[in-house]
């Protein structure tokens, strides 16, 4: 079995004044990360997948770190008041979600051009129903998250798969292909930014060619933005791509969440940006009586994390960053393992072709640590590392993965 993991019960230590926002610097201490919190038994769809099996789960994206103090004292406050019923986004919520975009991304939106749904996923879906006819191709760029493969409505439309590819070993758009797979029936991109599974941050440039050649084949960009907030490399900077290409603005759909930079998946909070009113009355009409509304706790937990979990937000950073120089120190000395570089998310990329197996992430789960399959992504040979835990888990999976690759 797993090593038993401690339990951390009551308030997680973190002393914030409920004040704060992230437009302050209050200090919180990194090491808060290094708890190991019990997981196992709880319904855990990353965890109870291993139930009674020694594997140490490193697949899915959410993490294995408390939330914020602020946003735990949130929703403590709110479960005060025993009724629960359908809930309407207010007014605060709204504000900030906007003051966020401003301040980090110096993004000026107005609170009408905000859609509420339940999930990035749910806003690629709604946004095939809504945005393409029959017959239509939706042009994609694997490797990439397998909902974008699976988020169009297969009898209606068809996806265009274009490659991602490398520039100095960095992952990014193939734009002479791009250009060449345009034709009339391809109506729509559902881009990834940053990038999940290769963690590349495009820059203003990239994105704004991206644009440009949206306009000239008039086609809708669909832009999964959720881990815009996860930028850990220290170097790079998240633009939103209505900002990159602000005349493009009104053919683009911007999907982002708080879940995966606050640890809130489960509570199921996400939102649409869409400046253009015809394009937000499609998606708003594709989503009724489909798309359930927002639930009061998930309102009330992402408004605390965007107006007070700033300080938290930094210490995440860069203790994810400390657990991305771990993997690249222990695999440089495991033979067929090469670790892609990383802008953004705490989602590792790692390249095991060397190896030669057959089933990759299947070998590594017999041998005591579960991965996300490349295949599922359209690199089969791949395998994808959830570094988002304490880093004595993470150096507990490091060991696992060195003593399968040596047993081979």
């Amino acid at each position: 079995m797993c090593p038993v993991l401690s339990i951390i019960s009551g308030t997680h230590g973190i002393e914030c004044n409920m004040n704060d926002t992230l437009s302050q610097s209050k200090s919180i201490d990194k090491s808060i990360f290094d708890k190991v919190i019990e997981r196992e038994h709880t319904g855990s769809l990353k965890w109870d997948k291993y139930a009674g099996k020694d594997v140490l789960p490193m697949w899915v994206a959410d993490m294995d770190f408390a939330i914020a103090e602020p946003i735990h004292k949130a929703l403590v406050e709110r479960l005060a008041h025993p009724i629960f019923g359908y809930t309407k986004q207010s007014d605060a919520f709204k504000a900030a979600i906007c003051d966020h975009l401003k301040k980090e991304y110096n993004w000026a939106i107005d609170a009408d051009w905000l859609v509420f749904i339940p999930g990035v996923v749910t806003g690629l879906a709604v946004s095939c129903r809504a945005f393409c006819e029959d017959n239509d191709k939706v042009m994609v760029n694997p490797p990439i998250y397998h909902h974008f493969y699976d988020s169009h409505e297969g009898k209606r439309q068809s996806l265009t798969k274009v490659p991602l590819h490398k520039v100095d070993e960095r992952w990014t758009y193939d734009f002479e292909r791009m250009k060449a797979a345009c034709g009339k029936d391809l109506s729509m991109i559902m881009m990834c930014t940053p990038h999940n599974p290769t963690g590349t941050v495009f820059t203003r440039e990239e994105l704004a060619q991206v644009g440009e050649m949206c306009a000239q084949n008039n086609m809708t960009i669909i832009s999964d933005e959720i881990h815009c907030d996860l930028v850990i490399d220290g170097k790079s900077q998240h633009v939103p791509t209505a900002v990159a290409c602000p005349e493009q603005a009104d053919r683009i759909v911007t999907l982002m969440s708080a879940s995966k930079t606050w640890n809130l998946a489960g509570l199921n909070a996400s939102f649409a940006v869409i400046s253009n009113p015809e394009l937000r009355e499609k998606f708003t009409q594709a989503a009724q009586s489909i798309v359930a509304p927002t639930p009061p706790l998930a309102m009330v937990a992402t408004e605390a994390a965007l107006t007070q979990g700033g300080p938290w937000r930094k210490a995440l950073l860069e203790y994810l960053l400390d657990n991305y120089k771990i993997i690249e120190e222990e695999l440089e000395s495991i033979p067929g393992l090469k670790l892609e570089p990383l802008q953004a998310t705490y989602l590792a990329w790692i390249d095991a072709t060397e190896l030669g197996l057959k089933n990759t992430a299947e070998y590594f789960e017999q041998h005591g640590v579960g991965l996300s399959s490349g295949e599922q992504f359209g690199q089969p040979h791949y395998v994808r590392l959830n570094f988002a835990c304490p880093a004595s888990v993470l150096r507990d999976g490091l060991s696992r993965i060195r003593n399968a690759v040596a047993s081979l």
